[in-house]
């Protein structure tokens, strides 16, 4: 009987076994929230540096559509309204507007697109602050209200009929 032949097997086998205990902890490792990297391109004479970034997702928050007279004054970012941007609560409940929950600029990806003046939307930038009380939607932590145009009676009407509709999504923020 020749044990050198039987060792190798045991060598082969333990390493196979190995590999495949490695795959199963990553994989699952993956399935929870860590950060994520995001690609990102370089320009000419830029130091490039890694940047990460964390996945934040809710479920179940409401949404609500609003309209803005002409004229009006900017947004809380300080820029003009404009249709596929979004009002969310401010960080914390009566204080300043112009520190959101979502920082402005960023973009929320919805896992089922919205309609607004005939387009469909997956993705909506943050872009101004909205009941700072929190009183209307106290259940809905991440609640976001969509721009649907100056106050027209065709915008009106259409914002009035979008009413609550809950929704699903996730957005970015680097790592800090």
């Amino acid at each position: 009987m020749d044990l050198s032949k039987y060792r190798n097997y045991l060598i082969i086998g333990a390493l196979i076994m190995t590999l495949i205990i490695g795959i199963i902890l990553v994989s699952n490792l993956r399935k929870g929230e860590v950060p994520e990297t995001k690609p990102r391109i370089s320009k000419p004479g830029e130091d490039m540096q890694e940047k990460w970034y964390i996945r934040f997702s809710v479920k179940d928050q409401t949404s609500t559509a609003y309209t803005e007279e002409a004229g009006a004054p900017l947004a809380a970012n300080g820029k003009e309204y404009f249709i596929g941007g979004i009002a969310v609560h401010p960080r914390y409940p009566g204080s300043d507007p112009r520190i959101p929950l979502i920082p402005f600029g960023t973009k929320i990806y919805l896992t089922k697109p919205i309609t607004i003046q005939g387009q469909e939307y997956s993705t909506l930038t943050v872009m101004d602050t909205g009941d700072i009380y929190y009183g209307l939607w106290s259940g809905s932590p991440y609640w976001f209200d969509v721009y649907f145009g100056q106050s027209t009676y065709y915008n009106g009407k259409v914002a009035r009929e979008y009413g609550t509709l809950p929704v699903d999504y996730y957005w970015y923020e680097e790592w800090k």
